[in-house]
């Protein structure tokens, strides 16, 4: 369990390599030793673990200046779960947040928990006044969300290839139902029945990296429950986030002892991001020409599955006239990390201004990603490129 104390043994296992030096977003940008996941452990640990030095505001600030991107832990040749250390602190950290804090975990519990709840979503607006988000910093809400316009069961084109569930996403559902759309239609083009199971909520990720312990654990339970009664070979997720969160961070919300954890095993060992499910399956119709350039910008939390990272590559190789240019940093953070953009925004906008020159370098036409808030966060200053979903590209090559 995400319990700041269990990790006081693993945190002495760091050997100062400076890997992470090497990968953290927001050390290439401070060139500060404080910011680095090595000095940030080290500093938890003193601060809440062995209790040598107070809580102050600048500690709080440090733990709060991270992305949880999750690149140190990818790169860490002693196996270090930074990103967990550092959400635990901060769940720590929870119990004396203050106004603005509570105000943010309350507007994610309502909005994110709570789908189609009349009037939730209107209020999300007077909050944001509150918490001093512009509107060219929030993304624009669906007109239409995603679980008003697909339901239920949707049956495969031709022959039965495979039965998966799909869970819909906060992203894909408030702001970019076209890429749910997409989804479901090419699984269907290829032979895959889709189940919409209703009832879902957030992932619990956004809850869980501001310290919410107790949302987070509401979502995953009442996402488990749902999930773990369906009867399909596969869960397929358009976000490498969600997909992490069922993945690697949902039984570590509970202990090991809690009834829950049976079905979080069974329901984590299906779950697929549903590019990396349709490459592994493989395409039954060949889609048609769809000339283009595009650039794929691979999203920080695509580290628990081997196969995730490449999968848009080579399922979108199959386009006839498709053409992928590199970036020269393809895995490179591009700064947004859920809501750290609004609560660090000149530090957000540099780490993005990294990516946006390195897409503007390919001549790509189009970008295509993952996750729902790269998308938005990069689509804000790309005037000549669309950003879309990899499935949103395909769906495109089969005139879906």
């Amino acid at each position: 369990m995400l319990k700041l104390a269990d990790y006081a043994r693993v945190i002495n296992k760091c050997s100062h390599c400076g890997y992470c030096q090497a990968t953290c977003p927001v050390y290439l940008e401070d060139l500060l030793e404080s910011h680095v996941a090595r000095a940030r452990l080290n500093l938890i640990n003193a601060a809440l673990i062995e209790k040598t030095i107070p809580i102050t505001p600048r500690v709080k600030e440090i733990i709060s200046r991270c992305l949880l991107c999750t690149s140190c832990t990818r790169s860490c040749s002693s196996q270090v779960p930074c990103d967990d250390i550092i959400t635990a602190a901060r769940i720590e950290l929870s119990a004396e947040s203050g106004a603005v804090d509570s105000l943010k975990k309350f507007v994610m519990r309502k909005v994110l928990n709570q789908r189609g709840l009349a009037g939730v979503l209107s209020r999300a607006g007077s909050v944001a006044q509150k918490l001093n988000i512009t509107s060219v910093e929030m993304p624009t809400l669906a007109s239409v969300t995603f679980d008003r316009q697909m339901s239920g069961t949707v049956e495969p084109r031709g022959e039965k290839r495979a039965r998966v569930a799909y869970f819909v996403g906060c992203g894909t559902n408030f702001l970019f139902p076209d890429t749910g759309l997409a989804v479901v239609k090419v699984l269907a083009h290829n032979g895959v029945e889709v189940v919409i199971p209703s009832g879902i909520v957030c992932c619990g990720i956004p809850a869980l990296a501001e310290g919410d312990l107790d949302g987070a654990q509401e979502s995953v339970r009442t996402n488990i429950e749902i999930l773990a009664g369906l009867d399909v070979e596969a869960i397929v997720t358009d976000c490498t986030s969600c997909g992490m969160a069922f993945k690697t961070k949902a039984a570590k919300l509970y202990p090991d002892n809690d009834p829950l954890q049976e079905k979080i095993k069974l329901v984590s060992e299906k779950f697929w991001e549903a590019t990396d499910y349709l490459n592994s399956l493989g395409l039954a119709i060949e889609p048609g020409e769809h000339p283009g350039r595009y650039t794929y910008h691979e999203p920080c939390h695509r580290g628990w599955s081997m196969t995730v990272d490449d999968a848009p590559r080579r399922l979108l190789a199959n386009i006839p006239g498709a053409d992928l240019v590199e970036m020269e940093e393809p895995g490179r953070c591009c700064g947004a990390a859920g809501t750290f953009y609004l609560d660090h925004r000149e530090l957000a906008e540099k780490i993005r201004s990294h990516k946006l020159n390195d897409i503007q370098q390919t001549g790509a036409e189009k970008v295509v990603t993952q996750c729902p808030v790269c998308r938005f966060y990069l689509g804000t200053q790309l005037k000549d490129q669309v950003v879309v979903h990899p499935l949103g590209l395909l769906a495109g090559a089969y005139g879906l």
